[in-house]
């Protein structure tokens, strides 16, 4: 009992002292005129770090804009393709047997492109494949074409203009590749391509 009234009295005297800490602590309302003047001495103060804040975001955005709003992705140069990186050595001569199959009309797969046969043909399909490195395993040499592993005188194809070309490989070294068509209608090349 003794010690509630203890605690009882401690509290009255605590509130008090507030009472009287506040009283005199009180801040007077002061006119709409002064509240303005302060509230135009601190804009000058905020502003040097505003200013700090800018100029820290466009540091980081100069350094980062790649990453935060990235460049849209540029299909058409495709790194996979064979454009001059490889020597592509002269076709040979095609005889005359195989003359009268390039005069044949091909068949066109679209309406604007003209069509083509024998080595403009083999070229473009060698372009628009991915040809890869020699993989050598159990004595036997094989192509990395499209991400698929190919022996000599195996058949692949590849898409021109939207038409399908067959293509052989008919010679295969660790250092070179022959490719001929193999497609009656398209006639008849052979194209030799040094690998690096």
């Amino acid at each position: 009992m003794k010690s509630q009234r203890s605690q009882l009295i401690t509290l009255v005297a605590l509130l008090v002292i507030w009472a009287i800490s506040w009283r005199i602590v009180r801040v007077p309302t002061s006119p709409p005129s002064v509240i303005k003047t302060a509230a135009a001495k601190a804009a000058p103060q905020d502003s040097p770090l505003k200013a700090r804040f800018h100029r820290i975001r466009a540091e980081m955005d100069m350094l980062y804009h790649y990453r935060l709003k990235p460049a849209p992705f540029d299909t058409t140069g495709n790194p996979f393709r064979i454009t001059g990186t490889m020597a592509i050595a002269e076709p040979t001569e095609p005889s005359a047997k195989d003359s009268s199959v390039k005069s044949a009309p091909t068949q066109i797969a679209q309406p604007n492109i003209a069509p083509e046969g024998g080595e403009i043909l083999l070229k473009h399909a060698i372009e628009a494949t991915r040809i890869g490195g020699v993989v050598t395993m159990n004595n036997t040499t094989q192509l990395t074409v499209d991400g698929q592993l190919h022996k000599e005188g195996e058949v692949f194809t590849a898409r021109v203009h939207g038409r399908l070309v067959l293509i052989r490989i008919k010679l295969l070294s660790t250092s070179s590749v022959t490719l001929s068509l193999d497609d009656p209608d398209a006639g008849t090349a052979e194209m030799k391509i040094h690998l690096k």
